[in-house]
């Protein structure tokens, strides 16, 4: 199969609305791993801290959105600083060869031979980001990251590598095979065409609708809080991925 990672800038067309802009708010009590994980992809979208706003949108590190590609979650993962730094590389200027801003973060970073989580500059690189946000919302949340990567498809690979991958069908049968759930993520195929084009993170599900809010990254080139129900299990979405929880940070 073909894996590639398009630009999500038809998200916002395509979510279904059905009528409700909220679901029940969760007991503060309960925080699994999923609940986690949805925490953090929320706080991302909805914090006042100013060098955390600015992830909301692509460009240079500046609040604006630049629609080139540069962003946070890209710079995060390709620091070589990063206790868990990718291994890979991206551009420091955006696709309109503007440069690439900084802006700070968490991360853990080696001082003294020690690894410490600490508020650093990170530097933005340019790529297509949304499994970048995924993979950083589950990071961050407690779940086991191996295997993961900038392709979209790389959830679906995971899934099925570590048993978690939970298909359409499975969410559509009569009595739910599978119940989505907070801080599985979501894989698109906008073109119903086998490739897997993009990814998003659950933050709320409802059995009585078969339907979801999302936070995704990369979504009409910016951080955005898909907050109408979209149905689980429509035509373009193929399936859903759990996360494993982390055994040892």
């Amino acid at each position: 199969m073909r894996i590639r990672h398009a630009l999500a800038t038809a998200c916002l067309g395509t979510a279904l609305t059905l009528g409700v802009t909220a679901f029940p708010a969760t007991a503060a009590t309960d925080k699994p791993i999923g609940g986690k994980i949805a925490e953090q992809a929320l706080s991302q979208y909805t914090s006042t801290n100013a060098e955390v706003k600015k992830r909301k949108y692509e460009g240079a590190a500046n609040g604006v959105n630049a629609k080139n590609n540069c962003n946070f979650y890209t710079g995060f993962w390709t620091d070589p600083r990063n206790r868990r730094f990718d291994g890979t590389s991206a551009p420091r200027t955006g696709t309109d060869r503007a440069t690439c801003g900084t802006s700070k973060g968490y991360m853990y970073v080696k001082k003294n031979k020690t690894w410490v989580k600490t508020w650093t500059p990170v530097k933005w690189k340019s790529r297509a980001w949304c499994s970048d946000f995924a993979k950083y919302t589950w990071y961050w949340g407690g779940a086991k990251v191996t295997g993961l990567n900038a392709s979209a498809g790389s959830f679906r690979s995971y899934g099925l590598a570590n048993h978690t991958w939970h298909s359409r069908a499975d969410v559509a049968k009569a009595k739910g095979a599978y119940v989505p759930k907070k801080g599985d993520v979501v894989s698109y195929d906008w073109d119903r065409d086998g490739v897997i084009d993009h990814v998003g993170v659950l933050t709320a599900y409802s059995t009585k609708y078969k339907a979801y809010f999302s936070v995704e990254g990369n979504s009409g080139e910016k951080l955005n809080y898909k907050n109408t129900k979209q149905s689980a299990v429509a035509p373009y979405v193929v399936g859903y991925t759990s996360p494993v929880k982390l055994k040892s940070p």
